[in-house]
């Protein structure tokens, strides 16, 4: 920052050894104060005997592009792709999301981070993926290792330079991490859990079906298969090791093109994969949704076909978002898709995909962008967080996941007071539970069924009138009557 007086004639400047790591955008004089708006600090109050940074509750800068989520923790990866995978140059970022605060993570010497994943058994413990840079791994917010062809399984795109591309990565059932790395021979690597130094790393090369091309995400699914989408028109890749990684004799691949029950191709253009909780696998395309059923099957036959959600308004019928390229597609507690797209903002539909619920955009809510990259959901509250092209959202949602038992069953608030014009919600319990509030004689209410493992109710009877002051029993009970419970609350009219 140079500093000059009102005819021009320099006077001071402000500096890295005045300011470390000084990146300014705007500057007001005011009071003997310097009032620096700071690309990664925040707000910087300057003086030359004192600096303070003033920092909001948020990540360092509005970059957002890959989400991954726990019941206590919200990671957002704030790289970036180009249409045609190539790199952002954005500084290497994570931003964590934890007990209602924000902490930023910023790696200076690596750029892209495109995807991030936690640690199924310690949300503490973490990797990112770096288009360019390979794999981050952190512990405790402090980075502890780079993964790159020195040490790990990983394969540089060209040889001789350190430039490994890694976009998706999983997690399976025994704690392995799965990661894909494009434009090389052996396009997926994993690190084996219980493992140390590089014999810890294998790669696959799947007699090169997928070499050299650019290979995207990745999902395990519960019965232990791996799905890879394939973008820029590639399709889709499945294989199952069969629980033996180093014995690779009893694999199991397929490339596969996204066609109909005729064989007639859908659409190669592949952007988002996800398995829903009935263990479905839901595909978005550039021509929409298309799901596959009983995946278990998909190397059972030469012609394993995806089936689009046929919906029908008055006398027409159509697929289901069929004009809609989807980049993003997250599975709530309650089983509901929320898809993302490309220019349309989001949709949560049902969970088989047939009744829209809700369509935000920019222009009907506070969405910031109708460019979606990402959807990540804390199960936990049911939270859905947006990561778009103009930065980070969320949006209280109503489903969180639900358990096998009733545990920690709570209403709040509790009591429900005068004043009190929001919903009631009931967490904690079994997913889909059927609810019902009856008054302290026995008289039902309200009837409803729990999204997952949460349901809601506005405090008003089946007359849309505010119900009168008193006790409240709230009787949950699954279909067959096997899993009950009984919980209460004061209600203030």
């Amino acid at each position: 920052i140079l500093i000059y007086n009102q005819n021009f004639v320099f006077q001071d400047s402000i500096g890295q050894s005045d300011i470390n790591r000084l990146k300014p955008y705007d500057i007001i004089f005011d009071n003997n104060l310097y009032y620096i708006a700071d690309r990664g600090q925040g707000l910087i109050v300057y003086s030359s005997s004192n600096t303070e940074v003033i920092l909001p509750n948020a990540p360092y800068f509005a970059n957002a592009y890959s989400i991954e989520s726990d019941n206590n923790r919200v990671l957002v990866a704030a790289g970036a792709l180009t249409p045609n995978w190539g790199n952002f140059f954005v500084d290497g970022a994570v931003f964590s999301f934890e007990n209602e605060r924000w902490q930023s993570i910023v790696n200076y010497s690596a750029a892209d981070y495109v995807s991030v994943i936690l640690d199924p058994y310690n949300s503490n413990h973490f990797y990112t993926g770096a288009w360019g840079k390979g794999i981050f791994e952190y512990r405790d917010n402090i980075l502890e290792e780079n993964f790159t062809g020195e040490n790990s399984s990983l394969q540089t795109v060209i040889t001789g330079e350190n430039y490994y591309r890694v976009k998706g990565m999983a997690f399976d059932s025994e704690n392995n991490l799965w990661a894909t790395n494009s434009s090389v021979e052996n396009p997926v690597s994993v690190k084996k859990a219980g493992s140390s130094g590089i014999e810890a790393w294998k790669s696959f090369n799947f007699n090169e079906q997928i070499s050299n091309i650019i290979v995207g995400d990745i999902i395990v699914t519960n019965n232990n298969q791996k799905w890879i989408v394939l973008p820029l028109g590639n399709g889709l890749f499945v294989f199952d090791d069969n629980g033996t990684i180093d014995d690779e004799n009893d694999d199991l691949t397929k490339k596969m093109s996204v066609v109909d029950e005729n064989g007639k191709v859908i659409s190669n253009n592949v952007y988002s994969i996800a398995e829903d909780l009935d263990g479905n696998i839901w595909v978005g395309t550039d021509l929409g949704i298309v799901v596959y059923y009983f995946p278990e099957n998909v190397f059972e036959s030469s012609l394993f076909y995806a089936q689009r959600i046929i919906l029908t308004i008055g006398d027409v019928t159509q697929y289901l978002l069929n004009s809609e390229t989807i980049t993003s597609i997250a599975i709530d507690g309650a089983n509901r898709k929320w898809l993302g797209t490309q220019s349309s903002g989001v949709y949560l539909v049902s969970k088989d995909g047939t009744e829209e619920i809700n369509h935000f955009t920019e222009e009907n809510s506070p969405l910031l962008s109708n460019k979606i990259y990402d959807i990540g959901i804390n199960h936990e509250t049911g939270e859905v967080f947006f990561a778009t092209d103009k930065g980070l959202i969320s949006y209280r949602g109503t489903a969180t996941m639900g358990s096998d038992e009733f545990r920690d069953v709570y209403v709040y608030p509790n009591p429900v007071r005068e004043n009190y014009d929001g919903d009631v919600t009931i967490r904690g319990l079994v997913s889909d539970v059927n609810v019902k509030i009856t008054d302290i004689s026995g008289n039902i209410v309200f009837e409803t069924t729990a999204e997952g493992g949460q349901a809601t109710w506005d405090g008003k009877n089946f007359s849309g009138q505010r119900v009168s002051t008193g006790v409240y029993l709230v009787f949950c009970s699954n279909d067959d009557g096997s899993k009950t419970h009984i919980t209460k609350l004061l209600f203030i009219k």
